[in-house]
């Protein structure tokens, strides 16, 4: 027992460790019992899909405790009466059905560390001093059909968090571990005619849990389907589909198709054939067929073994093939799939099982420093994501997985990094059916014990089962481009060990890790990889570093810690560049992402990337959205699972708008006096587009049409001579499939400030000097709050947060006094025209903002403006906006993030207006440079103090803001900070003009 449990992290000796219980589930050894091996994911059929099938979902009967110690031991027998027990519907996770406390923890376990054991005492105040290790028990019956008393019969979990054990009719069948990978039993000895009776017992923790170390909530219970199935003795037990094509320019290209079959009850397969039939819309493309007996090679011939299993050299491919010459390719643009028929027939000739899969024809090369599609040169426009409903927590509906993938390609999005673990089944089927590339990745990651597991060499077979599982299950889909070996678990020979694995049991997809990694320029990355990937890499840009005197070449560690991707590239190294997390979308974020793809696009070896991550992470608790914390878990990393770029339940937010307009695959150029559209690393033509134009004349619509290709802006000229000093604006757009898939605006006559002075009419305004206040703080975002907590600590710091604004002088001076500096604002009144000055001495903090405030009553809750939008922007995030003339609520402006921040602020912007529900009006014009603006229902004040949204109270009150400079966005939520571009320069004085009708 001594040497099951050593490891490098206990040092002690054999006769010194303490004598413990022996559990399977903390034993990294025992990673099943009487587990089927790994196989492709598919379910036989008879005579019509799903007669084969029963599915187990639904009511179980359930009890929960909070360890293993209050479990009834011997539930599983059949005359254990369990009829009093709670109900639980499966697939269901415990927490968020009221059994256990979800816990948010990012980087660490949630039990005390100690591998393999997982129920040493932690903290006493963590979750897990009480709850030591949750375990599950499930009993329910089922009527075995009458024509399954021949042949063999499986029961298959999709998947189950963490490990468990299995029962039919009161006898154990075998034990699993790993949460997401599928494991299927032989259940044929076990059952009976009639009812029979099925017992499960899952542990929310094992010793698989420390491969399981990913940033997400900690939940336990059956998360996917759960089913039995039959087939007959003689059955297909698994089947790899490869499509190959040795030179593209000849199109011709060879399906191969490998089955395996077991045999039961005497069986030997003779007399048995394998029949295949590839069709295309129901004509048929190729057929072939293969003898059961000899594939099976019951006797070990060496004839057979030599040809397939050669002594020496590789494993022989093919065992039936068809040629198919210039075949319809799959890829994300054009996800084309065959339909194929594998039918296995008796020596009579008769039907004993069916299996129909899709096939997709597509080859992935890297050749230099790109990688290839079909002979195409792709960039990955990609995004993590993470399985995740609000409301039930793992358990996906397909209902929810079509809407995920449909605005994914509506954001012009064609990859999905699956993080990090292999995701459920049906998933795959989608993205092969609507078009998605995916980087499939195995469930390890051990982020809280960083690399040491890697390098433990009795970890080695947890570290493969992983990985094969994943490869076993998914080596079919199309969709899937890329192997990766986790995430997050430092490198070593385990690593080593699944890429070689990887690399000779599919050669055909390249293999990815971010974690095998060297130190440039001195060692490259390990071989073991096809690309070099990163986290959170810097733009080729100077980046803000508070703090860091100017002139020094000194930086913020929070910045200094991320590579450059060009640095990178200039290192020598012709491997593609990837960048597997970036652009960390938490809160009101995404800065700078344009800049990040005019680098990519720039630079043939950058290959793109995935943004972190798709959705938000928080659990709905009534209306409202709950984070880490929320439900008194402890240890927690509060709102970091909140990082999406649509919201819990797929809200929309302005970041989504950002990724559809630089992620875009077409793009408008301005060459002379001609617009002209042009395709960026994507197989669909122009031709497959409609493009449109609107010419607006201060605001209004003044033309509009659809070209092709290219827009001459000679026929605009007429209007623009007739209207020399109006602002005349040329918004172009592409369309498909009835969608626009991008836009793009150009000035013909740029006269912003035109429609500054375009109202017509004047009304005494209700606010005066004395009711404008100087403003230099917002709500600090997620980014502000970063890991260094760098700009929003030093806010605090110095009181910005808090500070009053001394008001003198009628109004017309205005300081903030900071303990080290002071921020001064100047007012010059003339009539309705304001002209205030902005300085700012001493050593101050990163300033947010400069500008003004004005509390107006809250029946001012109709905005109108001239400037960017529709959607909120920042310096550093304002790609998907253009200029016009927008409409909207006050209500509408603020983005209702879980936790409150900044959000709202509209740049470029000539005059904005706030209207009553009786007509009144409040206008704000610019003078001579536009300003930004926001109107929100709340004081920064009361978004910087409140941890929710729901906590949000209105206080009568509309706050508009008029600001001279804002601060950008950045990244460093988690990534590098504000590009200084984007930074408030406070070496120089700020002016802002307006005036106010």
């Amino acid at each position: 027992m001594a040497l099951q449990t050593a490891t490098p992290i206990v040092a002690q000796s054999v006769s010194s460790l303490p004598t413990r219980e022996h559990h399977d589930w903390e034993d990294h050894h025992v990673l099943q019992i009487n587990r089927e091996a790994p196989r492709a994911y598919f379910i036989p059929f008879a005579e019509k899909p799903s007669d084969s099938r029963l599915s187990l979902n639904g009511a179980w009967h359930f009890r929960w405790a909070k360890t293993p110690q209050e479990r009834i031991a011997d539930f599983y027998r059949t005359d254990f009466d369990a009829s009093s027990w709670q109900r639980l519907n499966v697939p269901a996770n415990w927490e968020v059905n009221g059994y256990g406390t979800p816990i948010y923890v990012s980087a660490g376990f949630p039990f005390r560390i100690n591998p393999p054991y997982v129920t040493d005492e932690p903290k006493k105040d963590w979750t897990t001093y009480e709850e030591r290790n949750p375990t599950g028990q499930y009993k329910r019956t089922f009527q075995l059909p009458e024509k399954w008393q021949q042949g063999q019969t499986f029961l298959r979990f999709e998947g189950v968090m963490s490990a468990f054990y299995v029962w039919v009719n009161g006898e154990r069948v075998g034990y699993s571990q790993g949460s997401m990978e599928p494991s299927e039993f032989n259940v044929t000895p076990y059952l009976h005619r009639g009812e029979n009776q099925v017992a499960v017992e899952v542990y929310k923790y094992s010793d698989g849990s420390y491969l399981e170390d990913q940033d997400f909530w900690r939940f336990g219970g059956i998360h996917r389907d759960v089913l039995l199935y039959h087939t007959p003795d003689v059955r297909l037990r698994d089947v790899a589909i490869r499509t190959c094509c040795n030179n593209l320019s000849d199109a011709q290209w060879t399906l191969q198709i490998d089955p395996q079959f077991s045999v039961y009850r005497g069986e030997d397969g003779e007399g048995y054939r394998l029949a295949a039939v590839l069709t295309d819309g129901g004509q048929t493309v190729g057929s072939d067929t293969a003898d059961v007996a000899t594939v099976l090679d019951l006797s070990h011939k060496a004839v057979r073994m030599n040809e397939w299993y050669p002594q020496r050299g590789h494993r022989k491919l093919g065992r039936m093939t068809m040629t198919v010459s210039r075949p319809r390719l799959w890829s994300a643009d054009y996800p084309h799939l065959y339909d194929l028929h594998l039918v296995l027939l008796r020596p009579d000739g008769s039907v004993a099982e069916q299996v129909k899969e899709r096939v997709g024809f597509r080859k992935i090369e890297i050749k230099g420093c790109e990688m290839f599609i079909n002979g195409h040169v792709v960039k990955l426009r990609g995004v993590n994501r993470h399985e995740h409903d609000p409301h039930t927590a793992r358990v996906m509906s397909e209902e929810l997985m079509v809407k995920d993938l449909l605005l994914m390609k509506q954001a012009n999005i064609n990859a999905v990094r699956l993080s990090h673990y292999p995701n459920c089944p049906r998933w795959y089927e989608l993205c092969d059916s609507i078009g998605m590339f995916v980087m499939d990745e195995a469930d390890c990651e051990s982020h809280g014990l960083r690399g040491t597991l890697a390098s433990t060499p009795d970890w080695a077979p947890a570290f493969l089962d992983r990985c094969i599982r994943m490869a076993e299950r998914d080596k079919n889909r199309p969709s899937i481009i890329f192997w990766s070996l986790g995430n997050e678990s430092g490198y070593g020979p385990n690593h080593a060990a699944m890429a070689a694995w990887l690399h000779e049991f599919d050669p055909t997809r390249p293999v990815h890790y971010e974690g095998a990694q060297g130190h440039y320029p001195d060692l490259y990355d390990p071989k073991t990889v096809d690309v070099i990937s990163r986290f959170y890499p810097r733009v080729r840009q100077e980046y803000l570093n508070p703090g860091i005197p100017e002139g020094s070449d000194r930086e913020r560690a929070e910045n200094a810690r991320w590579e450059r991707l060009l640095d990178i590239a200039d290192a020598g190294d012709t491997r593609p560049i990837l960048t597997s997390e970036y652009a960390h979308a938490m809160g009101n974020a995404m800065g700078n992402f344009q800049d990040y793809w005019d680098e990519i696009y720039s630079h043939r070896q950058l290959l793109g990337g995935f943004i972190w991550d798709w959705v938000d992470q928080g659990i709905l608790r009534g209306d409202s959205v709950c984070y880490g914390g929320d439900f008194g878990d402890k240890p927690n990393l509060h709102a970091f699972c909140l990082n999406g770029v649509v919201r819990s339940q797929r809200e929309l937010t302005p970041k989504y708008y950002e990724v559809k307009k630089v992620y875009a695959p077409v793009c408008f150029r301005r060459e002379g006096n001609t617009i002209r559209a042009a395709v960026r690393y994507s197989e669909i033509p122009l031709s497959e587009y409609r493009f449109t134009y609107t010419v607006t004349d201060n605001g209004r619509p003044a033309a509009q049409g659809t070209f092709a290709e290219t827009l001459s802006l000679d026929g605009f000229a007429r209007l623009i001579n007739r209207h020399a000093d109006h602002d005349i604006r040329l918004t172009v757009a592409a369309h498909r499939n009835g969608m626009e898939v991008t836009h793009e605006q150009f000035p013909l006559a740029d006269h912003l400030l035109a429609m500054a002075s375009s109202a017509n009419k004047r009304q005494s305004p209700i606010v005066s000097l004395a009711d404008i206040r100087l403003q230099a703080f917002r709500a600090p975002t997620d980014n502000d709050k970063s890991f260094g907590n760098w700009l929003a600590k030093d806010w605090k710091r110095q009181g910005l947060d808090t500070a009053q604004v001394v008001v003198t002088d009628g109004g017309r001076r205005q300081e903030i006094r900071l303990p080290e500096g002071t921020i001064t604002m100047t007012a010059e009144q003339q009539d309705d025209e304001y002209e205030l000055t902005f300085t700012c001495q001493g050593t101050l903090p990163e300033l947010p903002r400069l500008g003004i405030v004005m509390a107006l009553p809250d029946d001012y809750n109709r905005v109108e403006w001239y400037g960017l939008g529709p959607w909120d922007n920042y310096p550093d995030r304002q790609a998907a906006c253009t200029i016009g003339k927008w409409t909207s609520t006050v209500a509408e402006q603020y983005t209702p993030y879980a936790r409150p921040q900044d959000s709202g602020s509209h740049g470029s912007c000539a005059y904005v207006v706030l209207r009553n529900g009786a007509g009144k009006t409040i206008r704000v014009e610019a003078i001579g440079e536009p300003f930004a603006f926001s109107a929100l229902p709340y004081s920064a004040r009361e978004l910087a103090t409140k941890n929710h949204h729901y906590e949000l109270r209105p206080d009568g009150h509309t706050y508009l803001s008029i600001d001279c400079a804002v601060l950008g966005l950045g990244n460093s939520s988690c990534g590098p900070g504000v590009l200084k571009r984007y930074a408030i320069d406070k070496s120089t004085t700020h002016r802002l003009r307006f005036r106010i009708r």
